[in-house]
């Protein structure tokens, strides 16, 4: 997937037009591991809408677009967290994939910022300086009021204009604004957000994810495991490879470590306890 980065010269007519959804697309580079110096790209959408604001994974468009073309449907999830409110709320619905399923929950997020005196230029644009302390993580955000938005990537938001650039102090994650579209109409994203393509997301609460991220962590595969100790299967076929059962438990311990190794929330202070 690629997208153009392109210098953007913002003219306060563009954002004013009546058009139903204002897309702004984030570049975010962050580190799967935080103890390694390794970033990975992806880019994320944020859709604000006459009465709701969307983040989401780029590749929910791209999906999408397939999937209508070839009449597909492919699953696709992201490692980042979408996040849906409504204009001018606190309130989050969050959806995560967890195992096999994916689940939907509401928190409550209050971002509390610091305005600063710092200000500066960049593609044509007034920026000033904010920070917060958010998600157990230090925040320093860079806004403008040209674009009279108060909304930000992820569940950033309330200060007096579209935030353009936001990095924590210790450069895990690192959100940087590279493209704007205005659309004629709200855009739909019932069948890539909301409902995973037949599959809607299990409604429940926070704590309740906690616990099934738990389980699976405590024992991943158990559905493989069922099978064996049911008799049902001699053998299984994981990532594309063949495995019998003797090799299960190998595969747990993998599956256990890769997950320790590259679990970074954006959110420190709600991440699973994990037993390293």
């Amino acid at each position: 997937m690629r997208i153009k980065i392109i210098h953007i010269l913002f003219i306060l007519s563009t954002v004013l037009i009546h058009s139903q959804t204002h897309r702004y697309i984030y570049e975010l580079n962050y580190k799967p591991d935080a103890s390694e110096n390794n970033y990975k790209k992806q880019f994320m959408v944020l859709d604000i809408n006459p009465d709701q604001v969307k983040y989401y994974d780029y590749k929910f468009l791209e999906k999408d677009s397939l999937n209508q073309v070839y009449r597909s449907q492919d699953r696709t999830w992201t490692t980042q967290i979408p996040v849906t409110r409504k204009k001018n709320s606190e309130k989050n619905i969050n959806y995560i994939l967890v195992g096999d399923d994916i689940y939907s929950y509401t928190t409550n997020d209050h971002v509390e910022w610091n305005l600063e005196k710092e200000i500066k230029q960049e593609n044509g644009l007034n920026l000033q300086k904010a920070t917060t302390h958010y998600g157990g993580r230090e925040w320093v955000a860079w806004f403008t009021k040209d674009i009279p938005f108060n909304q930000g990537p992820y569940k950033f938001q309330g200060l007096p204009g579209l935030i353009v650039e936001i990095k924590d102090t210790k450069d895990n994650f690192k959100f940087k604004l590279v493209k704007n579209i205005n659309l004629k109409s709200t855009y739909d994203t019932s069948n890539v957000l909301e409902v995973r393509y037949g599959d809607k997301p299990i409604p429940t609460d926070e704590k309740t994810v906690i616990k099934k991220a738990m389980e699976y962590f405590n024992n991943p595969l158990n559905d493989i495991k069922q099978e064996f100790s049911n008799n049902k299967i001699s053998s299984f076929e994981y990532n594309g490879v063949k495995y019998k059962p003797e090799e299960l438990a190998k595969l747990v311990k993998e599956e256990q470590e890769y997950i320790l190794q590259y679990y970074n929330p954006i959110e420190l202070d709600k991440s699973f306890p994990y037993n390293k």
